[in-house]
């Protein structure tokens, strides 16, 4: 292909025009232009994401170390998991296949397949077209000093939050098992809150001791971050310990591959394989009966992120009127409720464009999801457009130099947007805010105290 002048740019046009070839099979199957069975549309789906995730590791600049790939990995998984293991029949865990017989052989769930597929394409389009290579800037002018302050103060954030989580955990029982957990979060619901910010500010910790990290410092923050998360993967925790690290990733690669392609898969299995054996104590806690290691069967599981978009469209044809961003807008205006005359502030439990409170009162604990977010407030253009947005702004996260201070503060910005993978919109405004605060305190006390 050396006719090409500009391979890069050729990979980019040519990626968007695939992308637009699904987008157009996509619509055309959802209005039913023609017919596609659900066995047909789940191997549509998982080629789909097979394609998209090929084309963005091949035209992003940072390939599959980028921030857009990240995060299109970390949610693909979440909501395409249970398609691209039934896809090719797959599921062999009984559980599993009992568990999902209860909404998704549904025609709600044929239409949450179609949305899903919707935000896999915005969000491919907004990060391939606004993607582009990072400036090569100087080294920045920081000493040694100040980032080793950084990484331990971000390791003492860790160590605090970890003894909070230990201590809050059996002072209450709710870490003896999965099933105690969720018992214990919904007798006390302040508890959920608590814990929501515990693993926020571990998330917070991890990205300054990523961003940080030089050779030479060690990795002892690294391995008690390792320990409690094994701990709570034990405990069935898959989503608070995932995201943490995924975002680690993200900052890590800013800098360059953290490992090779063969590590990263060796790990992945890995952890899909012990994803599996967790799957068995998420309700009993009984480790002791592990039936198959088939990584398959740990995608499914955490793939059944789709349930809420099922849920929504079920609302939807239930009566329910779009939102038209009210659920974007609602935990921004409760803010300002504080401070300007004449907002009015309802009790949260009263608000229902709070869909965190909404699904857990009309589906019970299942989480939420960016889609049914999207799709519960514009419909099925919602979820194009907002996820091309999503896909634009991490595109810029990419297309930006690597320097201490942004990559922290867009690490302490990407946490929050990682959690919301698997939760509503709801907490994010404020967890960002409250991310970006403790950034600037941990780089003046770091400051400071290099400069005494």
């Amino acid at each position: 292909m050396e006719f090409i002048p500009d391979k890069p740019l050729f990979y980019k046009v040519l990626g968007i025009w695939i992308i637009l070839i699904n987008c157009t099979i996509v619509f055309s199957i959802y209005f039913n232009v023609f017919e596609a069975p659900r066995g047909p549309l789940e191997v549509f789906t998982a080629v789909n994401l097979v394609a998209i995730g090929a084309i963005m590791a091949v035209t992003l600049p940072k390939g599959i170390w980028s921030i857009c790939f990240i995060f299109f990995m970390s949610f693909s998984v979440f909501h395409g998991g249970l398609m691209l293991a039934s896809s090719v029949n797959g599921i062999t865990d009984e559980d599993i296949i009992y568990q999902i017989s209860r909404w998704y052989d549904t025609v709600e769930t044929d239409n949450a397949i179609h949305l899903f597929n919707l935000g896999m394409i915005g969000f491919s389009l907004g990060a391939v077209l606004f993607s582009r290579v990072a400036p090569i800037v100087e080294e920045e002018e920081v000493s040694e000093v100040f980032k080793k302050r950084i990484y331990n103060l971000g390791g003492f954030l860790l160590i605090f939050m970890v003894v909070i989580f230990f201590g809050v955990g059996f002072g209450t029982g709710a870490i003896s098992s999965y099933g105690a957990y969720l018992a214990t979060l919904d007798s006390i619901p302040l508890l959920g809150t608590v814990f929501a910010y515990i693993y926020l500010f571990i998330g917070l910790s991890v990205v300054f001791i990523s961003v940080a990290y030089r050779k030479g410092f060690g990795y002892l923050y690294f391995i008690i971050f390792a320990v409690w998360a094994g701990f709570a993967f034990k405990l069935g925790l898959r989503g608070e310990v995932m995201f943490p690290g995924t975002v680690a990733a993200c900052m890590l690669g800013r800098r360059g591959a953290p490992v090779n392609g063969f590590t990263l898969l060796i790990i992945t299995v890995s952890f899909l394989i012990l994803t599996g054996i967790v799957k068995n104590a998420r309700i009993s806690g009984d480790y002791s009966a592990v039936d198959s290691v088939n990584p398959l069967n740990a995608v499914a599981e955490m793939g059944a992120s789709l349930r809420p978009v099922q849920e929504v469209i079920k609302w939807r044809k239930n009566g329910d009127e779009l939102l038209w961003g009210g659920s974007y807008w609602a935990p921004i205006e409760r803010q300002l409720a504080h401070f300007v005359p004449g907002l009015h502030r309802k009790p949260g439990i009263e608000d229902r464009r709070l869909l965190n409170v909404v699904v857990s009162e009309r589906a019970g604990p299942i989480g939420f999801s960016p889609v049914a977010e999207a799709y519960l407030n514009f419909g099925e253009r919602g979820v194009l457009i907002v996820f091309f947005f999503i896909g634009a702004l991490m595109a810029y996260f990419d297309s930006q130099a690597s320097r201490l201070r942004y990559d922290i503060l867009v690490g302490v910005s990407l946490v929050p947007l990682f959690i919301m993978i698997r939760n509503s919109f709801t907490p994010v405004p404020v967890q960002i805010l409250v991310g970006i605060v403790l950034a600037h305190m941990v780089m003046y006390v770091a400051k400071t105290r290099f400069r005494g």
